[in-house]
Order: C-alpha cells, then structure tokens, then sequence
C-alpha cells in the first residue's frame, strides 16, 4: 500500500497544493502562490502570507475535481490563521479540512492518516478556544484511527498512536477527568513496553510514558502506583543521554510523594538525588529547590541536623539570587523562614530568630510594595508568629508579644477578605497572644485572648478535623488561662469541652489524636483537684493513664500516675498498685516520688507525703550502693522535704536529724558544684528554725553564721540575685541572737539587715 511521505520523526511532509495536479494554468498559479507562501513565511512575514494562503485556497476552490488539493490548502490557511492567533476563524477552517479528508479517505485510504491529524489540529484549536469537550470528541475520533492504522503497520504508525495517546490525556486532564487520563497513559505504557521489546530505541517513549502516568496517579490519589511509575522511568531515563534535568525533576517529585507517604529514608533518597543532579548540571535556582525539599525530607526523617545544613544552602543560594535580582525575595524569604523552624526544632533559639527576622524584613517589604504575586501578608502573619515564638523560647514575652501584635493586625486585614481561608489562622495568633499576656503577668488579657481564639472557631460553620481541632486548642488554652486567672468554673467548662471534642477526634483519627485526648483528661483532672474535688479527678487520670499506656508513652503515663497518686492520698485510698507501676514505668523514680511529696505537702497531706518521701531517700540510696557516684543532690531535697513533713507533724527531733543529713550532703556537694551555695544556705537556714523550735537554740547558731557567710558571698558576686537572701539571712541571725540574750550583736547585725533591705525595689524588701 503507497504510503504518504513522512519524515522519521513522525511529521508529515505533505504535497504543496500545486504539485498534486499538472497541466492546468490554476494550477500552475497555485504552485506558484505555494512558493511564494513559503518564501514569506521563512521571512517572518506573517501578514503577507496569511494573504497568499487566502489566495492559494481560493484558486484551489476552483479546480472542484482536485479535492486534495483543496484539503492541503485549507491546511497551509488553517496553519496561517493559528500563527496569527485567529483562533474562531482557524477553527471554521480546521472543521473544513476534517470534513475534506474525511471524504478523501473513503476513497483513499491513505488520506486516513491527514484525517486523523486534522482531527488532532482541531482538538487543539477547541482546546484554545476553552472547549474540552468537542477537543476530547476529536482526540478520541482520532486515537481510534491511529490504533487501526498503527494495526495494519506498526512500525510507521505506532509513534502517531503514542502521541495521540498523550494527547487524549492532556484533554482529559483539561477536563478534570484523571482517571481517564490514567487510562490513556496505561495505554501508551503498554505500547511502548511491546515495541521497546523489539526496538530499544523507545525506551526514552517509555520513560516520558511512565513519568506522565506518575503525575496522573499521584494527583488521582494512587501513591503506592504513582511512586512505582516514577521509579521505573527514572531508572529507564538513567540508561537515556542527556537526561539529568528530566531525572532531578523525577527525583524531586518522588521525594515530595515519598515524604507525603511517610517513607522517611527513601524520600532523602530521592531528594538528595535530585540536589546532586542539579548541582552537577549548575542550575542554581533549581538547586536552592532541591535542597528546601531535601531539608523537609531530612526533617520528617528526624535528621533536623542535616536538614538545617540543606536549608542553609538553599537560603545562601537564593541570597546570592536575590542580590543580583530583587526579584527572588519571596523565595529566600520562604527559605530562611524554614531555616528559622528548624533551628527552633534545633533549639538554637537565637539563629532561629536571626533567620526569623530576615524573613519578616523581606516580606515586610514585599507587602509594603504592593506585590500582587503570592500571598505576602498571609506569609508575613506567619513569619510574625513564628518569630514571636522564637523570642518566647527566649523569655523575651514583650518581644514575642509586639511581633504577635502586628501578626494580629494582619490576620484581621486578612479575614476580613477572606473570612473562611483564614479565621483559623487568626484564632491561632490569639491562642499565642495568650500565652505571651499570661508570661507578661497579664491573666485577665490572657484569658480574653484566649476566648477571642474560641470565639473565631465558634462564629464559623462547623467544618472537619482541622476547624475541630483548632477549636479544641482554642478550649484547652482558654481552660489554662482561665485556671491561672483564678476562674476554675469557667476553666473546667472550657476544659471539658475540650476533651469532648478531642474524644470524637481521636475516635476518627487516634494515631494524631489520642494522645492529645489524654493530655487533655489530664488538665482536666488537674482543674477538678484544683477545686479539691478528687473524686471527678481520680476516673479521668485512670483513663488518660490507659491511653498513655496503650500508645507506648512511658514518660507522659508516669505523670499521669504521679497525679493519679496524689489524688488517691488526698482521698485516702489504696496506693500501693499505681506506686508499684509508677516504680516501673518512671525513668527517674527518686524525682517522681519527690515531686509527688511536695505536692502532697501543697494540699497539707502530710503523711502521705512523708510516705512517699520516705520512699524517694529509699530509693535514692539503693540506687547509690550499686552507682557510688550517683548525684547526691536528690537524696538531699528528699530529705529536706521529709524534714518540712516531720516539722509539720511536730516529730522535731527527726526534722532535725533528716534536715541534718541534707546539710551534710550539700556542704559535700558544694565543693564541685558551688551552684548549690544558695540551696545550702536555705537548707540551713531550715536546719536552724528545726532546732530552735526544738529547744536547742545555741546549736542553731552555728548554722545561721554559716548561711550568712555563704550569702554574704554570694552578694558580692552578684548584688541583684543575692541581696534579698543576704538581709533575710541577717535578719534571722539578728532575731536569734537575740534569743540567745546576745542584744548588743542583734541590734548591730539587724541594723545591718535593715540597711540593706532599704537598698532593694519595695517589692523585695525583707519583712
């Protein structure tokens, strides 16, 4: 069967209108028109030879037997009219020309082949023309010619039905409809797999097949198969030539999907692929990319590290971009803003502000400037809060509170245009507002900032998860506030809440919610101890410590039972279960049973505190026979404490012996760890009170010098920390001495207390 010419790269090379016929003058004067078209046209003469292909297809109308004729000219104007954008006019003329060949081919059927890629023109004026669906008619009309032809001869025709194939899914995807995408894609797949077989040449065909069925997959939802796709054509682009850009584009697409998936170690993988191609290739733009991808990566991967080491890069990359062209701002600010998340994350509080602020600087300027391109004063709001958490971290709440204050500003211009995408965002900035008000001191502003955050989630309609959790948030800040307000009604209603709605949450969703729900009993139950009512307490620490034991939690079920512990002693219950699996489950048993004894001491439970106390020394002293040089610093608060209970409980003699032996060890510890100085001299100071108390005045005398001494030095090194300790100290000795009948020394050392006393602000006068 004749074949029409075609190049080997699958083009056509179709006969100019004057050479299908000879022997008439029309005809001669449309070979001739056809030349000069050509001349113009490798001119750049547009305009002309849009005129000439008007004039050609006008001679050809004429000549009603030579009806090829009369299809390749409406071709060469079709073509002419698509140059000029003159895309209503095109398309009359591309529906003309399928109509020419569609005749042609019935009687010719190698006129089949020009039918099918009029069809393809067609769809891709319909397509210009925002008509996806009369394109997708086309394409699929189309497709089905060039699997027939390509069935009668394959070699020549299979590359046309691989491109219609890809075709057929471009119009799919216009139309939204990936699944169908998908399918054409599998299809091409599939030819190519069966015609590499015999020619390998196709392997590139194959590759580009299988990275475009990865797209489709991979936005359809199918990541396992999305991520297969990708990594075979990445390997089959790995035996192509010159195919590093298309492979560092691969790679940075898989690592993005494998990071979404949660497969931490391959997603690096891929990532730091991607980064050593395009460092190799010296595609800086793409690189600094590469290496904010690599870093998400490393960060999900828990390799914070490395990962600040790859956004660093990236920031320095876009920095050197950016000072040759202002125009990368948003990008290192989106850099650097990462680069300040994971410093945090590293706790290097201070480079994440330095990176922090220089976000802020650049999208300060790019929202000043007006910029419409990207969402500047929602990236600034976020940079604001971010940065105000950096500061926060710091114990600089005033700093934290004024980049707050501006990120407020911003999130109410925000919501004010677009009140659903970001209430939550501002609900948020308020939820941080509160915590920076209650560390300035500020309880009431707290607690109705807190409120505000509320309020946000509750004015809207109810949505999902996210707008559920955030609500949840909201509730559980408003209840600390609340508590720390000195509100417990209102603390336990917002708390309450709260575990209602994390109680559904976890329900749909418990690997990210469950723990937060057990968080949030445990608040709770901190809220009913608060109004000393223990019996509501005592079921929800039984539930939290349930949860925190079925997820593994060791650390945060050790301080459920602490509570659980202290609410069974103020109740007068059983202990000995929960103290045996607190014995278990704590990774340091002496400080748990400790904090758990000065608690106890808080709500004047005093035996059960010593009970627990008395544990804690216990505990401490067989963990020093097998370890000699555990520190001893524990054994002595424990002591000190067990003193305080004794005291409490008029046992003076064995006060002083425990507070005696706490003495003892600071005085031990002091030598190599002079930090103690000031717990020593309060140890002493308490050992003093114990003996006076006890009758034995004249042995506390000794120990009241001794802290004088110790704080008198302490004083000297450092007037502003120590001074308030040295006049309380003095002042102790002067009212001793004067017990002891030493009036002449008293008068003179309470002078002395007196005097410095008045060298302090008001609020820390000594009495």
């Amino acid at each position: 069967m004749r074949k029409t010419p075609m190049n080997p790269a699958g083009n056509d090379v179709h006969p100019r209108p004057g050479e299908q016929a000879g022997g008439e003058p029309e005809q001669g004067q449309i070979t001739g028109l056809t030349r000069l078209l050509e001349l113009q046209r490798e001119a750049g003469d547009r305009e002309a030879a849009l005129a000439t292909a008007r004039q050609v297809l006008e001679r050809a109308r004429r000549l009603p037997a030579h009806r090829l004729t009369v299809a390749t000219a409406l071709r060469e104007l079709r073509e002419e009219l698509i140059t000029g954008e003159l895309w209503d006019e095109a398309r009359e003329v591309a529906v003309e020309t399928v109509q020419a060949y569609a005749v042609l081919s019935v009687e010719d059927p190698d006129q089949r082949f020009w039918h099918a890629l009029a069809l393809d023109e067609l769809a891709g004026i319909d397509l210009k023309l925002g008509e996806p669906a009369g394109a997708l008619k086309a394409v699929l009309t189309s497709t089905g010619m060039y699997r027939a032809l390509a069935g009668e001869d394959p070699a020549y025709y299979r590359p046309e039905l691989l491109r219609s194939l890809h075709n057929l899914r471009h119009v799919h995807r216009e139309l939204g409809r990936l699944g169908d995408a998908v399918g054409a894609m599998r299809q091409a797949v599939d030819l190519c797999r069966a015609t590499r077989d015999g020619d390998p040449g196709w392997t590139p065909k194959l590759a580009r097949s299988l990275d475009c069925l990865g797209r489709d997959l991979e936005e359809s939802g199918q990541s396992e198969a999305a991520v297969a796709a990708m990594k075979e054509s990445v390997a089959l682009y790995g035996d192509c030539p010159d195919s590093e850009e298309t492979r560092a584009d691969i790679h940075e697409r898989l690592g993005i999907a494998l990071n979404a998936m949660d497969r931490s170690a391959e997603a690096v993988e891929a990532a730091a692929a991607s980064a050593a191609l395009l460092r190799d290739i010296g595609d800086p733009a793409r690189l600094a990319t590469a290496l904010h991808n690599l870093g998400i990566c490393l960060q999900n991967a828990s390799r914070t590290a490395e990962a600040v080491e790859a956004v660093r890069e990236a920031a320095e990359i876009l920095q050197r971009l950016y000072d040759a062209d202002p125009g990368w701002a948003t990008g290192l600010a989106g850099a650097l803003g990462y680069l300040g998340l994971l410093r945090e994350a590293c706790e290097q509080f201070e480079r994440a502000v330095t990176s922090g602020e220089r976000a802020v600087s650049l999208l300060e300027r790019l929202h000043a400037s007006g910029d419409t391109e990207g969402d500047h004063g929602h990236e600034l709001a976020q940079a604001l809060h971010h940065l105000g958490r950096y500061h926060e971290r710091l114990e600089r709440p005033e700093r934290a509170f004024a980049c707050l204050e501006r990120a407020l500003a911003l999130y109410g211009e925000l919501v004010q245009r677009a009140p659903d995408r970001f209430r939550s965002g501002l609900a948020g900035a308020w939820v941080a507002q509160s915590v920076y008000l209650a560390l300035l001191e500020r309880p009431e502003e707290a607690v109705a900032a807190a409120q505000l955050a509320a309020d946000l989630y509750g004015a809207a309609a109810p949505a999902g998860t996210e707008h559920r959790a955030g609500m949840a948030e909201a509730l559980s800040h408003l209840g600390d506030r609340a508590a720390n307000a000195g509100h417990p009604e209102r603390a336990v209603r917002a708390t309450a809440r709260a575990v209602a709605l994390y109680e559904d949450l976890a329900a749909l969703d418990p690997d990210r919610y469950l723990g937060r729900l057990a968080d949030e009993l445990d608040s709770l139950a901190v809220r009913h101890c608060d109004q000393e009512d223990h019996k509501r307490a005592l079921p929800l620490l039984e539930r939290a410590a349930a949860i925190w034991e079925e997820l593994g939690r060791d650390g945060k079920l050790a301080v459920t039972l602490r509570r659980q512990l202290l609410v069974l002693s103020c109740l007068y219950r059983d202990t000995e279960a929960v103290t045996d699996r607190l014995l278990e489950t704590a990774d340091d048993p002496v400080d748990a049973f400790t904090t758990l004894g000065e608690q106890l001491i808080g709500v004047q439970h005093r035996e059960a505190a010593l009970e627990h106390l008395t544990r804690a020394a216990t505990l401490w002293e067989i963990v020093a026979m097998g370890q000699p040089d555990a520190p001893p610093a524990p054994y002595a608060r424990a002591l000190s404490l067990m003193a305080t209970c004794l005291d409490d409980l008029l046992r003076l003699d064995e006060a002083v012996a425990a507070q005696q032996k706490a003495v003892e060890i600071l005085t031990a510890v002091v030598g190599e760890e002079p930090e103690h100085l000031p717990l020593l001299s309060w140890a002493l100071g308490e050992l003093a009170d114990y003996l006076r108390q006890a009758g034995r005045s004249g042995e506390a005398l000794g120990h009241r010098r001794r802290a004088v001494e110790i704080d008198s030095g302490l004083a000297a090194r450092d007037p502003a920390l120590h001074r308030r300790s040295l006049a309380g100290s003095l002042t102790d000795l002067g009212h001793l001495l004067a017990d002891l009948g030493d009036q002449a020394e008293a008068d003179g050392v309470l002078a002395r207390a007196r005097l410095l006393s008045a060298t302090l602000p008001e609020a820390e006068q000594a009495p």
